[in-house]
């Protein structure tokens, strides 16, 4: 995974954007949780993906490691957006 740089941007007051569209699995998941680890408990995480296996990939690993899957939509031509808020007390 070296040198592959997530493309993570705040776009509002607790809210991120990832955006893994281009990506094949497992990136989305390794992004996603990479992502998650760097915001805050509570803050929402946005995922865009473009790979539909993602779609029950991501969600899968962000419950897995004790994240609330708010919401998976489609919003464009084989695009999705998943948002999931960040739990958990894990300090570090």
């Amino acid at each position: 995974m070296h040198g592959m740089e997530i493309d993570l941007e705040k776009v509002g007051d607790g809210i991120y954007r990832l955006d893994a569209r281009g990506y094949m699995c497992p990136y989305p998941q390794i992004f996603t949780l990479k992502a998650i680890d760097k915001i805050e408990n509570g803050s929402i995480l946005e995922v865009l993906i473009d790979n539909p296996l993602s779609c029950e990939n991501v969600p899968a690993v962000a419950r897995k490691n004790g994240h609330e899957v708010l919401s998976i939509e489609k919003i464009g031509e084989g695009e999705y957006r998943i948002s999931i808020r960040k739990r958990g007390g894990r300090i570090g």
